[in-house]
């Protein structure tokens, strides 16, 4: 199977041998690399025109892979994107949702 590649902006992301990987130009903080199966994905708009993703691990194997901030859990990297952007991220969480048999949020 081809690797999941998502690229926009400063944002690169890719699944490949069932490891996600988000890296990120301009930014001191190294990437974030994980098994997809324990993803998660929590959005958090903000005022301004600008959408908070931020990455985490699951505490539970059925929790959606993508969906609104709304849980406390520990998150390990935040990206800031521009709100109108968020569908793109979505339709590759979404397709990263199928690859990992798992939901994806409301």
């Amino acid at each position: 199977m081809e690797p999941a590649v998502f690229e926009h902006g400063d944002v690169y992301m890719r699944v490949d041998h069932g490891i996600f990987e988000l890296f990120r130009r301009n930014v001191v903080i190294g990437s974030y690399r994980a098994p997809l199966n324990w993803i998660k994905v929590r959005a958090d708009a903000r005022r301004g025109g600008t959408t908070r993703l931020h990455f985490g691990h699951i505490a539970q194997l059925d929790e959606p892979i993508y969906a609104p901030k709304s849980d406390p859990g520990r998150l390990l990297v935040t990206i800031e994107i521009p709100t109108t952007d968020e569908p793109l991220y979505r339709a590759y969480f979404t397709r990263l949702a199928q690859l990992s048999d798992r939901p994806i949020g409301p």
